[in-house]
């Protein structure tokens, strides 16, 4: 019974496939003969065309004979609209600059008239341009001729040369865009005989319709006039009513494929099969409903479906009977797999006597019971292991911040001094470090970065930290000062690790500033908005060489003079695709800052173009600042 069902199930299949199948190549042809049809009549109007041309280069050097000519011509050509030639300025000196005679029938009888005038320039019209340009005939756009046949037109235009290879102007012969869309309404009915919709609706492009684009999407005809009357454009109408593969249809018919586009026009379903008008750059196309190509094949397999539809009743109450004793297990297993899904993995999963591929999948669930239970304990201690790692680093964090001078304003009661300090570590701990107190009127300062992150980095800086604050209460010198921590630092780093460091001492009193550097980034002095690298001997990083020389450097340093000490994670903050912030980015930053900008309103601004610049990319580098004001 089963594979009869099927038989028919494939039989019905086929005999609308089938039917659908031919409809569908009926289109196809129907599209070939409706574009050869199109293509002999417009051959018709250019065979016309030319012929009333070579006419009116023989008559070039008289305008009377030329307005002759045309009222003979449109007389005995009534395939056409109308038809005129429109002269380059000043052609004739004593029509002036415009003379295009245009002859068309009026009430019956051939009529010809000089419509060009200055409000009715067609030398800046595109037929005309285009015509001039041209070398052989070509067709126009559709445009609206108010001043001529007072109705939309597509011209075939050609240039008139006189018989002294002159150019003389551009002639054309006119259709009518309503000729065009009557012509396809007498075949969308004939298309539309015996079918779903009356003669009216068909007409009206309500069931089968077709329409023709001009190379730029703009309706040349369709059963509804206004498309073309209102010059719109085809993709006008592509909106919430229309499919997402509509501007795909007007793309291939612009371009002048042939093919076929299943679309929604119009709040419709088309099966829409196009092909291009020979020689006018037009693309026709027949519109189907797809109902239209459904229906027959429905009508011839409806009878096949309800046997189909009676036979599948009967099997469904021999198949539910079995298929609910199969399932039963799986039901159970079901709602055990649905209980442990709600983390209840002590739940009891039923027994299965039987040895089928339901026991090995209760089996399975039996396996990953097991296994979520370890995971889950596991993923229990791990987390608490790292929750516990976490309060850690956040306790570190703490200590090492409280090591740095984390108090702003430093000296409040200093009118001559205005410091500044921030630290951003890359991680929750780092190794930056930066440091400054006052003794005897002097400021010893100093700013340093270790080598590496995290942890080992924290403990180096908390070192060196701690050695700047005991050397500095009775060192004066800052080369004598990096000296001492370099020796005791080289002596036992086994794990070699170093330290970029800068240290200073400026006298309050007279601006002097004596400073040493051990390959840290040369501070930037900042005066009147105009910034300054100060020049440092780079000198090796505390912690390589024991017995290294580190060399005393001095300036002097006026009033108003900022001076700015940063680590690399300043230069080298880089952005998602890789660049980094540079000395030449810092520079421009502090470029143009008011002489009375704040230690505090400076660490703000680089800190925010720093950001401006990264955007969302991960922090690489601990980024540290010291900024004093004199």
């Amino acid at each position: 019974m089963v594979i009869m069902i099927i038989i028919s199930v494939l039989a019905s299949v086929l005999t609308m496939a089938g039917v659908y199948s031919t409809y569908k190549e009926h289109y196809v042809d129907a599209i070939g003969n409706i574009s050869r049809n199109i293509t002999a009549n417009l051959e018709k109007v250019e065979i016309s065309g030319v012929n009333i041309a070579d006419e009116v280069k023989w008559h070039i050097a008289s305008p009377q004979l030329i307005m002759s000519t045309l009222s003979y011509e449109i007389e005995v050509n009534n395939n056409l609209a109308g038809c005129g030639m429109a002269f380059v300025p000043e052609y004739f000196p004593e029509k002036g600059r415009w003379f295009e005679p245009y002859a068309q029938i009026i009430d019956g009888k051939p009529s010809v008239s000089d419509i060009g005038s200055e409000s009715h320039d067609y030398h800046q019209s595109d037929w005309f341009k285009t015509g001039l340009s041209s070398d052989s005939g070509s067709w126009s756009s559709p445009y609206l001729d108010q001043e001529g046949a007072g109705t939309l037109l597509c011209t075939y235009i050609l240039p008139i040369t006189d018989p002294q290879g002159k150019l003389a102007g551009v002639f054309g012969a006119d259709i009518s865009l309503g000729w065009l869309a009557s012509l396809l309404r007498d075949i969308d009915i004939s298309e539309n005989k015996g079918g779903l919709l009356s003669k009216s609706e068909a007409g009206k492009g309500k069931g089968i319709y077709s329409f023709i684009l001009g190379p730029n999407g703009e309706y040349i005809a369709h059963p509804e006039m206004e498309r073309y009357l209102g010059a719109y454009n085809f993709m006008d109408f592509a909106d919430s009513s229309t499919s997402a593969n509509y501007r795909e249809l007007g793309e291939a018919m612009c371009a002048g494929k042939t093919g076929e586009e299943i679309v929604t026009m119009d709040g419709r379903r088309y099966d829409v099969f196009y092909a291009p008008v020979s020689d006018t750059g037009w693309s026709m196309a027949i519109a189907v409903p797809i109902k239209s190509l459904l229906w027959p094949a429905i009508n011839l397999g409806a009878l096949i479906l309800i046997l189909m539809l009676l036979g599948l009743i009967l099997v469904s109450r021999i198949s539910r009977r079995a298929i609910k004793k199969f399932t039963k297990p799986l039901v159970q297993l079901s709602g055990s797999a649905s209980e442990i899904a709600k983390g209840k993995f002590d739940t009891v999963l039923p027994e299965i006597k039987s040895d089928d591929e339901i026991r090995h999948l209760r089996d399975s669930f039996d396996n990953m019971q097991q296994s979520l239970s370890r995971y889950i304990a596991d993923l229990t201690e791990t987390t608490t292991q790292k929750a516990s790692m976490e309060r850690e680093l956040d306790v570190a964090r703490n200590i090492q911040m409280s090591m740095l001078p984390m108090t702003w304003p430093a000296y409040p009661d200093r009118k001559d001094i205005d410091i500044w300090g921030s630290i951003t570590p890359a991680k929750a701990v780092g190794g930056d470090l930066y440091d400054f107190c006052i003794r005897d009127n002097k400021l010893f300062f100093c700013i340093g970065d270790v080598s590496g992150k995290g942890v080992p980095a924290s403990l180096v800086m908390a070192v060196v930290s701690s050695m700047f604050r005991t050397l500095s209460a009775s060192t004066d010198s800052p080369d004598k000062l990096i000296s001492a921590i370099n020796s005791s630092m080289a002596s036992r780093n086994e794990n070699m690790m170093f330290v970029t460091f800068f240290v200073g001492e400026l006298d309050l009193e007279t601006g002097d500033l004596k400073y040493c550097n051990a390959g840290h980034n040369a501070p930037i002095l900042l005066k009147a908005g105009v910034p300054q690298v100060l020049e440092a001997d780079a000198n090796v990083p505390v912690g390589i060489i024991a017995d290294w020389k580190y060399t005393l450097q001095q300036t002097a340093l006026s009033p108003g003079t900022i001076l700015l000490l940063y680590t690399d994670g300043l230069t080298e903050a880089t952005r998602a695709d890789g660049s980094l912030f540079g000395e030449e980015r810092v520079l421009a930053n502090l470029t143009g800052l008011k002489a009375t900008t704040s230690s505090k309103e400076l660490s703000e601004h680089m800190k925010a173009s720093v950001k401006d610049f990264v955007g969302d990319a991960e922090q690489s580098d601990d980024l540290t600042m010291l900024i004093i004001r004199i």
